[in-house]
């Protein structure tokens, strides 16, 4: 039961994450590359997966932690920490797997973000469990559930 409520929770903040990345990219930068300096350039792609990022994290970390890891000992606090670390890790693999999809397969930036995100998605469900929200005594909670 607890994976079905993960893959709810997610498909939501996934969901969020994919609009604000649709609505970043198209109306808000207008597809326009971000160039820093001379020789270095942030893609439109990037700076929408960058503030995209931030909202789906949000969402997804509120979600998770009310519906489907409710019996976690850790401080919030030290489940944000964690859960902020496994989401920096899944976002370089979203990076550059939807990068790939973009430049290989010349698929449009919202759906290789939106592809990037459910296949990242299942690895993170075990990351997070045993790791973001770990439970000490996970077999006296097994008996009670």
């Amino acid at each position: 039961m607890r994976v079905v409520r993960y893959f709810c929770t997610a498909l939501t903040a996934t969901s969020v994450d994919v609009f604000i990345y649709f609505l970043t990219y198209n109306y808000v930068i207008w597809k326009n590359d971000l160039p820093l300096t001379e020789h270095l350039t942030i893609g439109a792609p990037t700076i929408a997966l960058m503030v995209s990022f931030c909202f789906g994290l949000a969402t997804n970390f509120t979600l998770t932690r009310k519906f489907v890891f409710t019996k976690s000992d850790l401080r919030i606090r030290h489940q944000f920490m964690r859960y902020t670390s496994v989401a920096l890790g899944a976002l370089v693999l979203n990076y550059f797997l939807m990068n790939f999809l973009i430049k290989e397969f010349k698929w449009y930036p919202t759906l290789s973000r939106a592809t990037a995100a459910v296949c990242i998605g299942v690895i993170s469900f075990a990351v997070h469990k045993t790791f973001s929200f770990t439970i000490k005594n996970e077999e006296e909670i097994e008996i009670e559930g």
